[in-house]
């Protein structure tokens, strides 16, 4: 006669929770609002080999971004800069998202690496 496996509750639930992760390719910031999340992940659909900053409010309601429209190294879009300034535009940009998220945020992302903290 064939024995019968049974799985205990609290097995099934972890064994469910493993399967619900995050699928390849989205990046999920656990405060941020959907609207947020949306922010996230088109940042970071179109900050592909350019550079750009993400800034965030700690709570999650609301994201900004900037991407630089030049992909030079330096100096981001800002031609006023002369040739013996070179501040990396990831920097440039991260001020310009801060800027535009308002206040109460941080910077998420730089280019395309999270930041910590």
């Amino acid at each position: 006669m064939p024995r019968q496996y049974r799985l205990k509750p609290m097995a099934l639930a972890l064994m469910l929770a493993a399967c619900q992760t995050v699928p390849a390719g989205v990046t999920a910031y656990a405060p941020a609002s959907p609207q947020a999340q949306r922010a996230i992940d088109q940042y970071l659909a179109d900050v592909d080999g350019r550079f750009g900053a993400l800034a965030i409010t700690d709570d999650g309601s609301r994201a900004a971004s900037y991407i630089c429209h030049l992909r030079s190294w330096k100096n981001c879009d800002n031609y006023e800069l002369n040739d013996y300034t070179s501040i990396p535009s990831g920097r440039i940009a991260a001020t310009i998202a801060l800027s535009r998220c308002g206040s109460g945020c941080r910077v998420l992302y730089i280019n395309d690496k999270r930041q910590s903290g």
